[in-house]
C-alpha cells in the first residue's frame, strides 16, 4: 500500500511539474481572428495589434550572494607616455536590488534557432546591446545553451516575457528565461526596438513601470479584466492581477518617479483608468531609463583626457598625442595617426604604427606624402594590452625601419577612447 500511494504522490508531482513547464514554455496560441471587444460602458475598438509581455509566475530558490569587488581604474597617463598607478574603487551599492547583477559584469545570453531567423536573432542582439551604452553590463552571445545565464525562446504565443534579472540563476531545469512571442522576417525595426529593450530591461532587474510602488495608475478594474480577459490575451482574473495590478514591495525595490514613458511601461488604452490617463506606447528608453539605468549599474570612474609628446630615441623624433575618454562607441577604440610638423618643417616621409590585437594579429595604419592622416576603429575586447604599439619610418635610402621604442600605453586605454598620434619631427637636423 505504501508503494501504491507514493507511487501516486510521484505521478502527481511529475503531473503538476510538467504543467508549470508548459504554463512557462508553450502557451497557447491566441484567437487572431477576434478582433474588437466591447468594453462595459466604452465604444469598441480594436486591440488585436496588443501584444503583451507577461509576468512569469515561478518559485525560486536563494539567489547566491553578489561579490563586493574592488574595480580597478585604468592608469593614468603622463606627458611623457609613462603610466601611474591609480589603484582601485568599490563600486556603490545603494541602488542596487538582491535581484541586481554586479556593475560591470558580463552576462551569457543563448538565442534559440527554433522559430527563429538568423535575421530575427541578429535584431536582438543588435537592440539587447543597446542597454550598454547607459548600464555597465555587457550581454555575451553564446552558441551553447549550457553556457548561457539568459536562454532566449521564440514561440510564437503573442506573449513575451522575461524572468527578472539573478532570478536565472536558480533554475534547476534549464527552463528558458525569456521568450519573444511574435517576431518575423516582417518585424520593423520600431518594434524589435520596444520589445527587446523591454525584455533584456526585465533581465537586468527592472520591473513593469506601471507595478513601481509609485505608479499610481487609477485603474477602473472592471474594464480592466473585460480588456484584458479577451483575445488576444485571455488572461483569468489572477493573471490580469498578477501582471497589471500587483505591486512590487518599495523594501525590495530601488524605483525612480514614476515614468509614464519608461520602456518599461505597457500600453494601455485611456479608457481603462477612471480619469483617461494612459495610452503611452513607448518604443524606445526615456531619459529617466537612461539615467536610472546608470545610477543602478554605475561605469567605473574615467580618468581624466591625457596629452604629451613621446620621444622614440631615434633621429630626434617627436610624437605628440592625446587620449580622449568616452568620445566613440563604448565598444571600440579609435587609433589616428597623422602627419604634422616642427619648425616649419613639415613631415612627408612614411611613418607607420601597428597596435597589437588578440591571437599575433595587429592594425596598421601608415602616412605619407599625401596621405596625411590615416584613422581606424578597434574592437575594445579584441586589443592585446600585454604589448605595446610599435613604430615605423623611412630611414636612409626611404628603408622601411622598424624601431626599438614600444609604447606600453594600452592599459591605460578603455572602449570610448580616442588617441591621436601627431608626428612631427623625425630628425635631428
Amino acid at each position: 500500500m505504501k508503494k501504491y500511494l507514493m507511487g501516486l504522490l510521484l505521478t502527481g508531482l511529475i503531473t503538476q511539474l510538467t504543467a508549470q513547464i508548459r504554463t512557462i514554455s508553450k502557451q497557447p496560441a491566441a484567437d487572431k481572428t477576434i478582433s474588437v471587444k466591447n468594453l462595459p460602458g466604452t465604444a469598441a475598438y480594436d486591440f488585436s495589434n496588443v501584444k503583451m509581455c507577461i509576468d512569469i509566475k515561478y518559485t525560486a530558490g536563494s539567489l547566491p550572494p553578489k561579490p563586493i569587488t574592488g574595480i580597478p581604474l585604468p592608469p593614468k597617463i603622463n606627458a611623457d607616455g609613462s603610466l601611474a598607478g591609480t589603484g582601485s574603487v568599490q563600486q556603490p551599492l545603494s541602488a542596487q536590488t538582491a535581484k541586481m547583477w554586479m556593475p560591470g559584469e558580463t552576462v551569457p545570453v543563448f538565442l534559440s534557432p527554433l522559430n527563429s531567423t538568423a535575421f530575427i536573432r541578429n535584431k536582438v542582439q543588435e537592440f539587447a546591446h543597446k542597454w550598454e551604452q547607459f548600464a555597465n553590463v555587457r550581454f555575451q552571445f553564446v552558441n551553447d545553451i549550457s553556457a548561457a545565464k539568459i536562454k532566449v525562446s521564440f514561440e510564437n504565443t503573442r506573449r513575451s516575457w522575461s524572468w527578472i534579472g539573478r532570478d536565472i540563476l536558480y533554475n534547476p531545469f534549464n527552463y528558458f528565461t525569456m521568450n519573444f512571442g511574435w517576431f518575423d522576417s516582417q518585424t520593423s525595426d520600431e518594434e524589435f526596438r520596444r520589445v527587446v529593450e523591454h525584455e533584456f530591461g526585465h533581465a537586468l532587474g527592472f520591473i513593469h513601470e506601471h507595478q513601481s510602488p509609485v505608479a499610481g495608475i487609477p485603474w477602473d478594474k472592471e474594464k480592466v479584466y473585460a480588456f484584458f480577459g479577451g483575445p488576444p490575451n485571455n488572461w483569468s482574473r489572477s493573471e490580469i492581477d498578477f501582471n497589471i495590478f500587483s505591486k512590487y514591495s518599495k523594501t525590495s525595490t530601488n524605483y525612480s518617479a514614476y515614468d509614464p514613458r519608461s520602456i518599461m511601461h505597457y500600453y494601455f488604452p485611456p479608457e481603462l483608468t477612471t480619469d483617461g490617463s494612459g495610452g503611452y506606447s513607448n518604443n524606445d528608453f526615456s531619459s529617466i531609463d537612461k539615467s536610472y539605468a546608470g545610477i543602478v549599474y554605475p561605469f567605473p570612474p574615467r580618468p581624466g583626457n591625457a596629452r604629451g609628446m613621446l620621444r622614440t630615441g631615434d633621429d630626434c623624433d617627436m610624437i605628440d598625442f592625446t587620449v580622449e575618454y568616452n568620445v566613440v562607441p563604448s565598444d571600440k577604440v579609435e587609433f589616428v595617426l597623422e602627419l604634422g610638423q616642427y619648425n616649419n618643417r613639415a613631415m612627408t616621409w612614411w611613418k607607420q604604427i601597428a597596435v597589437p590585437r588578440k591571437n599575433n594579429a595587429e592594425s596598421v595604419l601608415w602616412v605619407q606624402d599625401n596621405t596625411k592622416k590615416a584613422v581606424v576603429q578597434v574592437p575594445a575586447a579584441d586589443i592585446d594590452k600585454s604589448k605595446g604599439i610599435k613604430f615605423w619610418k623611412a630611414k636612409l635610402l626611404g628603408v622601411h625601419t622598424l624601431l626599438n621604442y614600444h609604447w606600453n600605453v594600452l592599459p591605460a586605454i578603455q572602449g570610448g577612447c580616442r588617441m591621436r598620434l601627431t608626428w612631427k619631427n623625425d630628425s635631428c637636423s
